[in-house]
C-alpha cells in the first residue's frame, strides 16, 4: 500500500506539472491574467487560523503567490496519493476512467474549499471560467493516471 501511495504522489506531482504547463500556455495564448483565487485562499485560511502572512506590499503579495502555488501543488500530490491508495486497494479502471476520476477529484479538491470559504462560486462561473479550470484539470488527470500506469 505504501508503495502505491508513493507512486501516486509521484504521479500527482507529474499531473501538477501538466496542469501548470497547460494553465501557463492558456495564459500566454489568450493573454489572460493568472487567477487570484490561490492567494485569496491563503489569506482566508491564514485569517481563519489566526495567522498573519508577514510583509507589506509587494513582499507580502509575493509570499501569498508562492504559498498559493504551494497549496495547489499540495492538493495535486494529495489527490495523486489518494489515487495510488485506491489502486493499492485493487481499483483497476481503464486509463480514461482513471483519468476522469483524477480530474474530478482534483477539481473538487481545488474548488471545494475555495467555495466553502466564499472565495469562489462555480455556479456563477462563465463558460470561459469553466474552460480555464476544466482543461488544465483534464491534463492533470490524464498525466496522473498515465504516470501511475507507467510505473506498474
Amino acid at each position: 500500500m505504501l508503495r502505491s501511495i508513493a507512486r501516486g504522489l509521484a504521479a500527482g506531482a507529474a499531473g501538477v506539472t501538466a496542469l501548470n504547463a497547460t494553465t501557463y500556455l492558456d495564459m500566454a495564448v489568450r493573454g489572460r491574467q493568472a487567477s487570484s483565487t490561490p492567494e485569496r485562499s491563503v489569506e482566508k485560511l491564514a485569517a481563519t487560523v489566526g495567522v498573519q502572512v508577514p510583509g507589506r506590499g509587494e513582499t507580502r503579495q509575493s509570499r501569498l503567490s508562492g504559498l498559493g502555488s504551494l497549496l495547489g501543488a499540495l492538493t495535486g500530490t494529495t489527490v495523486g496519493a489518494a489515487y495510488g491508495a485506491l489502486r493499492g486497494l485493487g481499483w483497476r479502471p481503464p486509463l480514461l476512467v482513471g483519468a476522469l476520476a483524477a480530474t474530478g477529484a482534483a477539481m473538487v479538491a481545488g474548488a471545494g474549499p475555495m467555495t466553502v470559504l466564499g472565495i469562489t462560486d462555480p455556479r456563477r462561473w462563465s463558460a470561459d471560467d469553466w474552460l480555464s479550470d476544466v482543461v488544465p484539470h483534464v491534463a492533470y488527470g490524464l498525466v496522473t493516471a498515465a504516470t501511475f500506469r507507467a510505473t506498474e
